[in-house]
């Protein structure tokens, strides 16, 4: 592999990864606003960046293994080493440090996914023990229709 391919392929990664970022980080501000409506596009869209991730990294393991080198960070700062270009390695610093810029995103997004699930879990467990009291019910969180204190079905004319 020449120095201009390897070029290629980092600027193609560190593509990829970017927008990866990219999505990550509209999904961080959507949750952070409370829009739903503007996830469930965003996880496609994130499933298939990951994808595209999960290739370049594939792609640079198996070049690796064929150039000698082990499959580790230490294998390709040898074999930017032997190509002798600053570019490269500016470049495989560059991937470096978005991926974990992208890391610490997703984690965020983690954060927020879960306090998002313990605020409705909460919301629930209110409704259900305002349905158990009132008289008119609610649902159960499998759907079901939880009855009135009377005993009398919510489903009953």
């Amino acid at each position: 592999m020449q120095a201009a391919e390897m070029l290629a392929r980092l600027n193609a990664e560190i593509a990829a990864w970017q927008s990866l970022h990219d999505i990550l980080a509209e999904e961080e501000q959507a949750l952070v606003d409370g829009d739903a409506d503007r996830l469930a596009p965003l996880h496609a869209a994130k499933l298939q960046q990951l994808q595209a991730v999960s290739d370049h990294a594939r792609n640079r393991v198996s070049d690796l293994r064929l150039a000698g080198h082990s499959p580790d960070r230490a294998g390709m700062a040898a074999w930017l080493a032997k190509f002798g270009e600053p570019e490269l390695k500016a470049r495989w610093q560059r991937l470096g440090e978005l991926e974990q810029q992208t890391q610490a995103v997703n984690q965020r997004v983690g954060v927020l996914v879960d306090m998002r699930l313990g605020a409705t879990r909460q919301a629930l467990n209110v409704l259900m023990h305002a349905a158990a009291g009132a008289a008119g019910g609610l649902y159960d969180p499998d759907g079901l229709a939880v009855g009135a204190p009377t005993g009398k079905p919510l489903t009953a004319a």
